[in-house]
């Protein structure tokens, strides 16, 4: 199964005005601005976005209009991408949030794992074993990690076959 993940933008500026009301059996074609709203966002570039408030003139209810890119959600469309795109290239769901984290973004692992969820009802059969099914190779019979020294890169793990660890030194 080959996967194209093309992150979604973010862009502030791009509201679209409503065609109709967002409420069912309204049908309303007409609309009032109301104000604008700044709504606080988890994404990689922007903190915050303004979110328009309309008035149907015709239900007389309100809805909010979000930015490409963005929904009524915390988090990003984005940084949701970002999310299960790490995901499923084989990281847990705690290590993702731990990897947004190191990127600025705060993303529990429970919303990490909503994002997948939401992602996978998008796409039928979306499951990490079909993405890299018969592309996975082992490491030359190691579990590998890299850490950054001062001197470099250093490359540890433990050797599947001897059942030892496998360090700098080894």
């Amino acid at each position: 199964m080959r996967v194209r993940i093309v992150l979604s933008k973010v862009n502030p500026q791009a509201i679209s005005v409503p065609t109709r009301c967002a409420y069912a059996g309204c049908g309303g074609k007409k609309f009032h601005l109301r104000q604008e709203v700044r709504k606080p966002l988890r994404d990689t570039v922007y903190q915050e976005v303004q979110v328009h408030r309309y008035q149907c003139l015709r239900c007389q209810r309100t809805f909010r209009v979000y930015p490409e890119g963005t929904t009524r959600a915390q988090t990003s469309q984005r940084v949701k991408g970002l999310a299960v795109m790490l995901y499923l290239l084989g990281l847990s769901y705690g290590a993702v949030s731990l990897a947004l984290d190191g990127l600025g973004i705060s993303l529990c692992k429970s919303r990490v794992y909503d994002a997948v969820q939401e992602a996978s009802k998008r796409v039928p059969g979306l499951k990490r074993e079909q993405v890299f099914a018969g592309v996975k190779t082992p490491a030359l019979g190691a579990d590998l990690t890299s850490v950054t020294r001062p001197r470099g890169i250093v490359t540890a793990g433990h050797h599947s076959r001897s059942d030892q660890w496998a360090g700098p030194d080894h």
